[in-house]
């Protein structure tokens, strides 16, 4: 069992994740844009004096300037995940499951539905999501050219 979820926000819906699957949540500020790069790729922050890759799977026309990044480990180093906001970090009783089973017509990063006081909150898995919303985003971190020194 997670020991809790955070909940985020991309555009007007709420999503849930496993607490697991975030290593830390820190302000999306100071975002800079590398050149040759393409979306999902949004740029790099600056995270306690290490740049940080961070994708940014929001809704297009979201100010890049604005938001939370979800860190999270690929392959043993941390990606960033820019989402609009950041609503809470919760215990695994304070979210607790609906009981019902995703919509099969759901996308396939719904892995569950839990409750909360203002309704349904669809539970994702953030590999899922990101292969989903950011095509091509492993290979945007993971691909670099070797460049002869």
């Amino acid at each position: 069992m997670t020991p809790g979820y955070v909940m985020f926000r991309l555009d007007q819906r709420t999503f849930a994740l496993a607490l697991d699957d975030v290593r830390e949540i820190v302000r999306l500020e100071g975002l800079e844009r590398l050149p040759g790069t393409r979306p999902p790729m949004a740029g790099v922050i600056v995270l306690r004096g290490n740049p940080l890759p961070v994708l940014d799977v929001r809704v297009s026309g979201a100010p890049l300037g604005s938001g939370d990044v979800l860190v999270m480990e690929v392959d043993g180093d941390p990606v960033g995940v820019a989402v609009d906001q950041v609503l809470a970090v919760l215990a695994a009783d304070d979210l607790p499951d609906a009981g019902e089973t995703p919509a099969k017509t759901l996308p396939a990063y719904v892995v569950g539905v839990r409750r909360n006081a203002s309704g349904p909150v669809l539970l994702v898995d953030l590999h899922k999501l990101l292969d989903s919303c950011a095509d091509g985003w492993a290979e945007s971190i993971t691909q670099r050219e070797s460049v002869p020194v």
